[in-house]
């Protein structure tokens, strides 16, 4: 090129000192101004989403370049190194696009727009944009579906789940049990309640995870008894109770035996030592069979009262007594009668 420029000035002007001078200026002139460009001209790469594009250019500032070359950005993407730095042919230009993500917290559903590569530095990203909606997110407690070190991709629903611990105090019922007593006083019929049973209380307090405001699982961190239950007592009678002939009082007694009841009177002692007698509010004796019923049995006897078996006698064979009594009117006056004899306590019982 500067050869073309000699040749046209020594065909347009005088071999004179003058066009020497001219011409030496001419080329120095052509010189710097194809240096200048020289240095502006620059080999660059741009990347956009991992692609590669090798290009030349004589910009100077990143912005100009992606002007020129039609590349729009958004603030949303990333760009490095940024707009108003100078390019460099060491250092690419990278743009990563951002895409598109949906975010659902319970009822409230938004999309917003991310070049981040995944949930967890989204999420950090987005905070202000979260809260404006409502949504309040805590990385430490709180649940991400799908797994918050997952890489995000365009279109990628993410799940936030609100987790909430509370501890929560309850008092259950401690169910109180029954006893039953026996009793052989009482006829084998009778079952009555001796006292009534009472709940006793206690305080369980549960660790309660709730996911979204619905409790998602509970476990118990502690207890303790207010009071004691009262446990309710039965009394049940394991006897025989016969009324008495007047009906105005009842025995029990461990077996029921109907028997033909004579009278005697008479007499100093019996075959078992004892002195023979009749006591009215006390204990009498008797005669008996003792294979029936054993000496020394004490007796209950439709009326005539209670008694001990204490003698026996020849004509005394099986379900017969002769019951004692201390005059001839009061034996004349029995006769001879069936009467039931309920067998309140064998010997060594009582």
């Amino acid at each position: 090129m500067i050869e073309k420029m000699k040749k046209f000035t020594m065909n347009n002007f005088s071999n004179g000192p003058k066009a020497k001078i001219i011409i030496g200026v001419v080329s120095i002139i052509i010189v710097v101004t194809i240096f200048m460009v020289m240095s502006v001209r620059k080999t660059l790469i741009i990347n956009i989403d991992g692609k590669e594009e090798t290009f030349v250019t004589y910009k100077v500032y990143v912005k100009d370049v992606l002007q020129e070359k039609g590349i729009e950005v958004t603030p949303k993407d990333k760009l490095q190194p940024s707009l108003e730095s100078k390019v460099s042919e060491k250092e690419p230009i990278k743009i990563k696009k951002a895409i598109t993500v949906n975010i659902v917290a319970k009822d409230i559903q938004l999309e917003v727009q991310t070049a981040e590569d995944n949930i967890k530095d989204m999420l950090e990203t987005e905070v202000a944009t979260l809260k404006e909606q409502g949504i309040v997110f805590n990385k430490d407690v709180d649940e991400v579906l799908p797994l918050i070190d997952s890489k995000v991709e365009d279109n990628l629903s993410v799940q936030l789940i609100n987790v909430e611990a509370k501890d929560v105090i309850e008092k259950q019922a401690i169910k109180f049990d029954t006893i039953t007593e026996k009793n052989e006083n009482l006829d084998k019929s009778v079952k009555k309640v001796k006292s009534e049973g009472v709940d006793g209380k206690k305080e369980i307090t549960y660790k309660v995870i709730y996911k979204d405001g619905v409790e998602s699982s509970r476990e118990v961190i502690s207890s303790k008894v207010v009071s004691e239950p009262q446990n309710k007592i039965l009394i049940q009678g394991t006897g025989t109770v016969y009324a008495s002939r007047g009906g105005s009082e009842s025995v029990s007694g461990k077996k029921q035996i109907t028997c033909k009841a004579t009278a005697y009177t008479g007499g100093t002692s019996t075959s078992s030592g004892r002195k023979p007698s009749r006591i009215v509010d006390g204990i009498s004796t008797i005669a008996v069979d003792p294979t029936v019923i054993p000496i020394g049995t004490k007796v209950y006897i439709e009326g005539y009262g209670y008694a001990i078996a204490a003698d026996t006698g020849s004509g005394i064979k099986g379900n017969i007594i002769d019951v004692y009594f201390n005059s001839e009117k009061e034996t004349s006056n029995w006769g001879l009668k069936q009467v039931q004899v309920s067998i309140i306590a064998y010997p060594g019982e009582w």
